[in-house]
């Protein structure tokens, strides 16, 4: 049977892409020109991916200095934390990103993360020394340029993510190079880990599309197209 637009079935798929594309441009978030690029006194970042999953580097330096949970949580994970240092962050399912290896076991938690709601989080800090355009080399790191204040307001809304206990964030969970921390917020197909990045970069005042951001790859193509945020060179 040939293929034709006019088949019931490819005019609902065609319908419902329409309806997706049309909710992702009314959905549409501005970014705040007053965090917003930076234009002296910055602050540089580097989103990095890997076509699936996203983190934020931020430089040791700028986090150390302004101390907080943050840069609690930095030493607590064993990092380096001098001035040149980086300090990754990233957020996910607190089963399946502690995880580690491809097994059909692991397969079905990934699916359970997605599909079944109120998944507890964690979130991971891990530490590099080289520009992290530099140390990933596998992956995309795309450097973003901060105001202070646009730093100062992204770093606030990632503290909020940790659970606290005693003024101390909580670890969850170690693995053989990286620590994990509870987090307060619930993993699922709803909000997965591209979209808890974005939500840290709109607070810095960055433009985001939160029906698009859960994928890594639609992610990175708006910071790009919206934000001008490229791949470092």
């Amino acid at each position: 049977m040939a293929f034709s637009i006019k088949h019931p079935w490819c005019k609902s798929v065609c319908l419902l892409v329409f309806l997706y594309l049309f909710a992702a441009l009314l959905t549409l978030k501005g970014g705040d020109g007053a965090l917003y690029p930076a234009r002296t006194d910055a602050v540089p970042i580097y989103i990095v991916n890997n076509g699936f999953h996203t983190d934020i580097a931020l430089p040791a330096g700028a986090v150390m200095s302004r101390g907080g949970l943050l840069a609690d949580a930095a030493r607590q994970s064993g990092a380096d934390v001098r001035e040149g240092k980086w300090l990754v962050y990233g957020w996910g399912d607190a089963g399946f990103f502690t995880a580690q290896g491809l097994s059909v076991g692991r397969a079905l938690d990934g699916l359970r993360a997605l599909f079944r709601p109120g998944n507890p989080s964690v979130i991971r800090i891990f530490g590099v020394s080289a520009r992290p355009d530099q140390a990933f080399v596998e992956n995309i790191a795309s450097r973003a340029v901060l105001t202070p204040e646009g730093f100062e307001a992204m770093v606030r809304h990632m503290e909020a993510s940790f659970v606290v206990e005693n003024g101390a964030p909580v670890v969850a969970a170690l693995s053989a190079d990286d620590v994990f921390f509870v987090s307060r917020e619930h993993f699922s197909i709803l909000r997965v880990c591209n979209n808890w990045t974005a939500d840290q970069l709109a607070a810095a005042g960055l433009p985001t599309a939160p029906l698009l951001d859960g994928n890594a790859i639609l992610l990175g193509l708006d910071l790009k197209l919206r934000a001008g945020i490229h791949p470092a060179d």
